[in-house]
């Protein structure tokens, strides 16, 4: 079975049912890169789950990317990149999780030094 990443944005637990800040997974064999995109923050950058068709046609597709954007200390990026790494990287035991969570804020887990997340997907139009 393939890993998928975890992130939910919003501690709100009314709130798990919003497309930008509720629970999302996304599979980790789709992550294209990661990158510092401030001092505190690093962009994950995934396939896109749907294009955007700016006119409505196919050759008129808007390629995008998903991103989680995940909020870490100042210039720590590097090492927050090798614990995800890490995590992407545990072998899958039997009873293991096949997520991995970058960040909860309703519980507080995820990935050591994460403090907020954003998601962005793009969004299909017809």
């Amino acid at each position: 079975m393939e890993k998928y990443f975890y992130c939910r944005a919003d501690s709100t637990l009314a709130n798990d049912d919003d497309n930008a800040n509720g629970s999302c997974l996304v599979k980790v064999s789709d992550l294209i890169s990661m990158g510092s995109t401030a001092n505190g923050s690093l962009a994950l950058r995934f396939k896109p789950r749907m294009n955007a068709f700016s006119g409505g046609e196919a050759a008129n597709v808007d390629y995008k990317t998903d991103s989680i954007t995940l909020t870490v200390s100042d210039n720590t990026q590097k090492t927050i990149i090798e614990r995800i790494l890490a995590e992407v990287q545990k072998p899958q035991i039997a009873g293991a999780p096949y997520f991995i969570t970058l960040f909860d804020a309703v519980t507080g887990d995820g990935i050591k030094g994460v403090t907020a997340a954003s998601v962005a997907i793009a969004a299909a139009q017809a």
